[in-house]
């Protein structure tokens, strides 16, 4: 048996060496990695059937060493990858945790707790039936009828009732109640256990509860910051402390006017339309384009022209402020009309307004030129405004079948909420709750009446779609907004470009708080007048967010105390008011933003939008409306250097104060420990929430020309136009003109590519075929070519895939994992990416030994997440 070995370690030894000289491996490489196989040998039984397992997955388990041609650089990696080896599959983690008695403890803590808020949730569930119960979708219940029920209704009112009086006047009591230490943990611990036991209660009015603890957690916070904390030795202790004070207080402002805005959310649903289809109104289809691509628009106009409505009574518009030849040939070639102007003033409300003028339908849909409808959107979206005549907007969500800077450069899984999602798709519905739904620009059906009344779209703001709003709701007219996608755009593809977009908004907002604000005139309610001040209000958190970015350096550099408190106060009054804040944000905003992403998404536009809004609240004539670019391409993987330097420069602050406050810790005769830790924990943070933000600088490849659309539909192929020899296929996405589809692996041994192909696809009832050529093979995936050969076909194609009824209203597969704990894990994660990816990007030589260095560190298994490698 020795002998055997022996035969086979020289055998797989010279095998290896020989096959190492044909790779043309160098001398070095070669000499010191012979031996480091030899020792491997001398050491490690790799002749044992558990070892020959390791070998022969060796690609999957060491993915960034090259076997077949090894480098001297590789004998590190291989020992470094062998010791996280060894800590992933040899150490038995789960008999540890077993055996650990703090494991158990929290463990079982975790469980008893699980099962305290499960009986509570059902007690309160009971308790609160009838009155904003929600199900499982997060849907009010139907109320249960009877006379019983009715009586109980009435008590559970009651009890409501007083409830609320009794939780106000406590709140504002305990507000400015002074506490000890002892007393101030007491109260704060009770308002934790009142808050998390509600997290488990499904109703509306459980929210209610969430709103009064958080905000009186957070007021009585701010007035001890007020009131405590204030004591400045210096002029430059004064400003910072006062900063960070005004910084807090803007963020409980916009906390509660959010707080205000969406607690109790009206989910409108499509209101029907008489049953006789020719008492249908007339509509008119606004289509603005000023220097997009032919290509951008056509889906658009497609969709308009596949509409559910009767022809006689619908009229499509190509409002062309380019002026372009190619577009009005085009108009013609489809059958809409074309229009153009002579003066181009006021960009898109100009374009809109002229275009008002010379039509005459009685409501007005307006889409941008990327926005392309399902088929079903009229359908959805008139039906209010026949019912009632003062309804002048319905508006809609806006949608992207195209993946946005944050959705693509941070990974995000196609079901977690985008960074649009929070307004549009829940913040709109709040806004509905109040009569204060605004129009968007685009997915919205407008009243010509109402619209003529206030002089047309408004062109005094940049945002002249939320001004347009504004000006219809002071003079009475009403706004719905309609929670189902019925139209879906492209995103902006850059986060250059996704940035130059948000400053025009932030910049057209602040224009509108200056000159027409909702505070100032006539005809607006109160609510109405909060819900427009809110959405102004939200875009000057430029600076705030520097400042919360910045607040922990001035103590660590010059030993400024921008809270002037003990460690143990700050523990006792911070730590409560962001936990609760944190908190009941996570419940209200489920489903429609992930933890700890706004903060990403305020960050990295912060310093874009603290100049402009600071020039409009001076200057509120200055700035242009500017087009956001659609329809580019990425070739290559790439750090947008030049957007990220804001952000490397909060990095580079707050790493300098890392590393100052060590120095103190280290060298300092009598340190602040406690005042340090605290320092520390701010700056981690900081520096989390920048290195997620910094990976949206990091431009992933968009390879597709035009965007792929996920759609799950059973479609037939055949290689002759009869279909006499037809097979079945699964369509899993789209493009304008390619299709990808699942076929059977049989199937897909007859085709080769370059082959034509038919393809069988139902619309609305209608049936139509089209011509493909194979362009791509693999697994169990086909991709064709549509060959599209008239106008007609690509309509055709287009009411088959985009204008398809209900395709923007299915939601994505999948189930988000959005717990506190696990969004602020993925915080981590998305945070080392980033820095990861800057110190790979970075240039010049120091950037060439960081990528090497980087190449030395061991990674995680491919296939390991998925535990589909075993090498038992």
């Amino acid at each position: 048996m020795f002998s055997s070995s022996i035969y086979s370690i020289r055998k797989h030894f010279t095998r290896s060496i020989a096959n190492w000289l044909d790779a043309g491996t160098g001398k070095t490489a070669l000499i010191l990695n012979s031996i480091a196989l030899l020792l491997s040998w001398l050491f490690v039984p790799l002749e044992s059937p558990y070892w020959r397992n390791v070998r022969q997955n060796r690609k999957q388990l060491y993915p960034h060493v090259n076997f077949d041609r090894p480098t001297v650089a590789d004998i590190v990696r291989v020992f470094l990858q062998s010791i996280l080896l060894f800590v992933f599959y040899a150490f038995d983690w789960q008999r540890f945790k077993e055996g650990n008695p703090i494991a158990r403890f929290i463990l079982g803590f975790s469980r008893t707790m699980g099962a305290l808020g499960e009986r509570i949730g059902a007690l309160g569930t009971r308790l609160l039936s009838g009155i904003g119960t929600l199900n499982e979708d997060g849907e009010a219940k139907p109320k249960p009828q009877g006379p019983e029920h009715i009586v109980y209704r009435r008590f559970q009112s009651i009890l409501v009732g007083v409830a609320a009086v009794l939780a106000i006047g406590l709140a504002l009591l305990c507000i400015t109640q002074p506490f000890d230490f002892s007393g101030q943990v007491t109260f704060l611990s009770i308002m934790l256990f009142s808050a998390w036991s509600f997290t488990h209660v499904r109703a509306r009015v459980t929210l209610m509860v969430l709103f009064v603890i958080s905000v009186t957690v957070s007021a009585r916070y701010l007035w001890w910051r007020c009131t405590s904390t204030l004591h400045p030795s210096s002029p430059a202790e004064f400003f910072f402390s006062a900063l960070l004070l005004a910084a807090e207080i803007y963020a409980f402002i916009v906390t509660v006017l959010g707080y205000f805005q969406v607690c109790w959310v009206l989910n409108r649903k499509p209101h029907p339309l008489p049953a006789d289809r020719n008492t249908w109104p007339t509509v008119d289809i606004f289509i603005p384009t000023y220097n997009e691509s032919l290509e951008v628009i056509k889906p658009t106009v497609f969709a308009a022209l596949n509409l559910d409505w009767p022809a006689e009574k619908l009229r499509v518009h190509l409002l062309d402020d380019g002026s372009r030849d190619a577009f009005a040939d085009f108009a013609g070639s489809v059958g809409v009309n074309y229009i153009k102007r002579e003066e181009h003033n006021h960009a898109k409300a100009g374009n809109i307004n002229h275009a008002l003028g010379i039509t005459n339908g009685e409501f007005i849909v307006i889409f941008d030129c990327d926005h392309v409808p399902s088929c079903d959107f009229l359908t959805s979206t008139v039906g209010w405004l026949v019912k009632d005549e003062k309804i002048a907007l319905v508006q809609t969500p806006h949608h992207f079948y195209s993946p946005d800077p944050f959705e693509k450069n941070l990974h995000l899984d196609r079901c977690q909420p985008i960074e649009n999602s929070l307004f549009h798709d829940f913040i709109q519905k709040g806004n509905d709750t109040w009569n204060a739904v605004m129009f968007c620009g685009s997915s919205a059906v407008m009243r010509r009446a109402a619209l003529m009344q206030i002089g047309g779209i408004a062109v005094e703001t940049v945002t002249e779609d939320a001004h347009t709003s504004l000006k219809l709701n002071r003079l009475g007219w009403k706004s719905a907004f309609i929670s189902k996608p019925v139209a879906s755009g492209l995103s902006t593809e850059s986060l250059s470009a996704h940035v130059g977009q948000r400053i025009r908004w932030a910049r057209g907002m602040i224009q509108i708080f200056r000159l027409d604000n909702p505070f100032l005139g006539k005809g607006l309610t109160l609510p109405q007048r909060l819900c427009f001040f809110n959405a102004m209000f939200h875009f000057l958190h430029g600076l705030p967010r520097l400042v919360f970015l910045s607040a922990p350096l001035p103590y660590m550099f010059a030993d400024i105390y921008v809270i002037y408190a003990s460690a143990a106060a700050i523990f006792a009054y911070v730590i409560p008011h962001m936990v609760h804040a944190a908190l009941t944000n996570q419940i209200l905003q489920r489903g429609y933003r992930y933890p700890f992403l706004g903060a990403v998404y305020e960050t990295v536009l912060s310093w874009y939008i603290l100049l402009p809004t600071t020039v409009a609240l001076i200057f509120p004539h200055k700035g242009k409306f500017n087009v956001t670019a659609k329809g580019m391409t990425i070739d290559k993987k790439y750090v947008d250097w030049g957007i990220a330097k804001p952000i490397l420069v909060l990095m580079g602050l707050n790493f300098a104060g890392l590393l100052v406050g060590i120095y103190k810790t280290i060298v300092a005769a009598d340190p602040q420990v406690s005042t340090l830790l605290i320092n520390f924990g701010w700056i981690l943070y900081n520096l989390t929430v920048l290195g997620a933000s910094a990976a949206v600088a990091v431009e992933e490849v968009q390879k597709h020309r035009l965007p792929r659309v996920p759609l799950a539909l059973d479609v037939r192929l055949s290689i002759d136009e009869a279909f006499e020899k037809a097979f079945d296929a699964r369509l899993v996405e789209f493009s304008q003109e390619d299709l990808r589809m699942k076929v059977a692996p049989e199937v897909l041994r007859g085709l080769s590519l370059g082959d034509k192909l038919f393809v069988e696809m139902t619309s609305r009832g209608e049936t139509h075929r089209f011509r493909t050529q194979v362009i791509l093979l693999e697994d169990a995936a086909l991709e064709v070519r549509v060959l599209l050969e008239s106008r007609a076909e690509e309509i055709a194609l287009n009411r088959c895939t985009f204008a398809r009824e209900g395709i923007w209203a299915q939601p994505p597969e999948g189930k988000v994992d959005d717990r506190f704990v696990t969004g602020f894990l993925h915080l981590i994660r998305i945070a080392l990416y980033g820095y990861k990816s800057l110190l790979e990007f970075l240039p010049g030589r120091a950037g060439r030994s960081i990528r090497f260095l980087i190449s030395l560190l061991p990674r995680i298994p491919r296939g390991a997440a998925s535990n589909t490698i075993s090498i038992s």
